[in-house]
């Protein structure tokens, strides 16, 4: 084994301490030695008692109330030593020997500097979700016909077939291990930036000099605990500029291929954000005048952008409850106010839990 830790292991718990002690045990009930990693806990608020706790287990922990999630993480990468990263959300979980197979697999390639394995699911009491409860980025069924693939670096036409195969590979980065200089020099300010973690990370890696391993193993226990900032309407914003940002970090590096699709993926969460904002408006009972002015708006947007037309509910909701508002409010609202969390925000994709 090489002197240090082979893995730093970094907890996130933002807003949220719930689901924490199982993520830490997740980590602590490893099969690689102890030795062979570090483990640091990051939160947004200090707990002094939590603090105590995880600490008596071998357990670093750093209070940082930075709300920019890339900034936060980076801050707790840097309290760390070992070569490779690994990020786990508090209410996610590790299957006992993910980091011994993740190990092998780094050895097996000196030079692969992303690694990522797809998730199970489980629920909010952590038992297992049947199968058939999965959405497309949780079944990940590429994988099923190809078994696990090695992408060697600087592959630009295996990256755009892996994104637009559905982006399942810039989900949840629970499920993913970088090298630590991904996240040094130029990277570091373009995550310290992103409110997406995941998807910055397979960026980074796309866009590096190191080769991408697809693990088509279940190693991570994804919970599907309705608590994720994803079904939140903001973040839909936050999403849209963060496709942007990386966008033009892609373009400045030469890879023009990632760089159109990930302005494309902007402007979709930006024309996702703009519609919710007006279903949002009609649910809290906004002015008629401004409801109105949001949904031309809207419409507007989509006339400059055609390939956003598609014909959904979700992408004519905003002028159909908008219109209804102007007529009927108060049915409008009622119905508004009746519509579903998972179809307000539309497919939640790629985005953190």
């Amino acid at each position: 084994m090489a002197d240090g830790p082979e893995f730093a292991v970094v907890i996130g718990a933002y807003r949220r301490s719930e689901f924490l002690p199982g993520a830490v045990q997740s980590v602590l009930a490893q099969t690689l030695p102890r030795a062979s990693f570090e483990v640091l806990v990051v939160t947004d608020r200090a707990d002094p008692d939590l603090a105590r706790a995880l600490e008596r287990s071998g357990v670093r922990v750093r209070a940082d109330p930075e709300a920019r999630i890339g900034r936060w993480l980076l801050g707790a990468v840097a309290e760390t030593r070992a070569p490779r990263i690994a990020f786990l959300d508090d209410d996610d979980a590790l299957a006992p020997d993910r980091l011994e197979a993740a190990l092998a697999i780094f050895r097996d390639h000196p030079d692969l500097g992303f690694y990522r394995n797809r998730v199970a699911v489980v629920d909010r009491a952590g038992a297992p979700v049947p199968a058939a409860g999965w959405n497309d980025l949780e079944r990940e069924v590429e994988l099923d016909r190809s078994g696990p693939r090695l992408v060697p670096a600087g592959d630009r036409a295996t990256h755009r077939a892996l994104l637009e195969a559905g982006a399942a590979c810039t989900f949840n980065t629970s499920t993913m291990i970088v090298r630590r200089d991904l996240l040094e020099g130029p990277g570091a300010a373009a995550f310290a930036s992103t409110q997406l973690p995941d998807l910055a990370l397979v960026v980074l890696a796309m866009l590096s000099p190191y080769a991408m391993y697809l693990d088509d193993r279940r190693r991570t226990l994804y919970r599907h605990s309705e608590t994720g900032a994803t079904r939140r309407v903001p973040w839909l914003a936050e999403a849209a500029r963060s496709h942007a940002e990386l966008g033009r970090l892609a373009e400045r590096t030469g890879d023009a291929g990632l760089a159109e699709w990930l302005t494309h993926r902007a402007i979709h969460f930006d024309r996702m954000y703009r519609g919710e904002s007006v279903v949002e408006q009609v649910r809290a009972a906004s002015p008629r005048r401004a409801v109105a002015a949001g949904a031309i708006d809207y419409l507007r947007f989509l006339g400059q952008h055609p390939r956003e037309r598609e014909a959904t509910l979700n992408v004519w909701a905003a002028p159909l409850y908008a219109g209804g508002y102007v007529l009927a409010p108060a049915l409008a609202r009622r119905l508004a106010v009746a519509r579903p969390t998972a179809d307000r925000a539309g497919p939640l994709s790629p985005g953190p839990s």
